[in-house]
């Protein structure tokens, strides 16, 4: 396998374990304030912790390397957007769901939207076919949802 997969692989669990400490901190405060301003406050913090690093980013680098162009721009407002209803929408299903069912049909979710940008080549890579291997690893979480889910 290549260094620059494996590499990529280790962000990619890191990244989980963020998404997932995220996801039970925002279903935990939600649960106290409700969902809708978790949603935002969690997204306000964001902006605050962005805005100062870009501050700083901007000090060391300067303005120029931060030119957007429209299309970027857009994207990012599409984006931030997005990223409210993604946290309202984890406080308030994980609250309904517990954290390993929720977090499942999540990335069971994601999965559905990334199968369909990696084999069109969406995500500014080269396509990957949507090979049996692949459909296999897919229906394998179709299932591990179903096992979390709770019966009670």
């Amino acid at each position: 396998m290549k260094t620059e997969v494996v590499v990529g692989m280790i962000l990619a669990l890191a990244t989980g374990i963020a998404i997932g400490t995220q996801a039970t901190l925002s279903s935990r405060i939600g649960s106290v304030i409700g969902e809708i301003r978790t949603g935002l406050l969690t997204n306000l913090m964001s902006g605050l912790v962005a805005a100062l690093l870009l501050l700083g980013l901007l000090l060391l680098q300067g303005r120029s390397t931060w030119d957007l162009s429209s299309p970027v721009i857009i994207m990012l407002i599409v984006s931030g957007s997005l990223g409210i209803l993604i946290i309202t929408g984890v406080s308030f299903s994980l609250q309904r769901t517990g954290v390993a069912a929720g977090l499942a049909t999540i990335i069971l979710g994601q999965l559905l939207v990334s199968a369909i940008v990696d084999s069109r080549g969406l995500g500014g890579v080269d396509p990957i076919p949507l090979t049996l291997q692949r459909v296999l690893g897919f229906l394998t979480m179709v299932v591990a949802v179903f096992l979390l889910i709770p019966r009670e």
